[in-house]
């Protein structure tokens, strides 16, 4: 196991990484083939991890430069390559993604898409189900309608940020330009369900209204039963 040998950036991005996984340091050093001395030492540093200086070509961005593009990247939530716009500096976005991870306390991660269940949730969840259990051929009178987006530009669930470890993980994002996108609804029961209905301009009450009457009640008797 190599102990001598500085840690690398990307290694110490690592590391943070699978601590806020819940790994602890015994499997992060198996993980990364590290001492835990050394797993230990960057988990409990108060200041960003900085590597002994190297030869080679000089820096071409400044300490002011370096924490400016951490700065947009933890509080603007900024991709390298809006970063590396931004700055009006002559770097590559390896440059820009080297000094975000050269902070010590910012890693790449996937977006979550919806908040997390709170107790309060999971209980009144949990009540609702138990409470229908018994509901028996009443469920074959019931219906549940529901649409979907499709962004054209990309799925929603691969969007990732800069998260900033000594701040609270971000739980959704709205899109602030795409390429569009197509949204249906449907209905399922009982008996089946109903075709899609492609759902087009900005959904208000009449155009719900719309929708309910040409898509859903066509279709009430043959998915819901004559009790709908």
């Amino acid at each position: 196991m190599p102990n001598a040998s500085q840690l690398s950036n990307e290694e110490v991005s690592k590391i943070l990484h699978l601590k806020l996984l819940g790994k602890t340091v015994e499997e992060i050093s198996k993980l990364l083939n590290r001492s835990k001395s050394m797993i230990y030492r960057v988990l409990t540093r108060k200041t960003s991890y900085e590597p002994k200086p190297r030869s080679g070509r000089p820096r071409v961005t400044d300490i002011l430069s370096d924490r400016r593009i951490q700065r947009m990247a933890s509080s603007q939530k900024m991709s390298v390559c809006e970063i590396t716009r931004a700055s009006r500096l002559q770097i590559s976005k390896n440059t820009v993604q080297r000094r975000i991870i050269e902070s010590g306390f910012m890693i790449h991660v996937k977006i979550s898409r919806r908040l997390p269940l709170s107790k309060l949730h999971i209980s009144k969840r949990l009540k609702w189900a138990r409470n229908h259990i018994p509901y028996g051929d009443k469920w074959m009178a019931v219906l549940f309608s529901d649409d979907k987006k499709w962004n054209l530009d990309g799925p929603d669930g691969n969007i990732k940020y800069w998260y900033d470890l000594r701040k609270e993980h971000r739980s959704f994002f709205s899109r602030q330009s795409g390429g569009g996108s197509v949204m249906v609804r449907s209905v399922v029961g009982f008996n089946g369900q109903a075709g899609l209905a492609f759902l087009g301009g900005r959904q208000n009450s009449p155009k719900y209204t719309e929708i309910l009457e040409n898509h859903l009640m066509p279709f009430e008797e043959n998915t819901g039963g004559r009790n709908w």
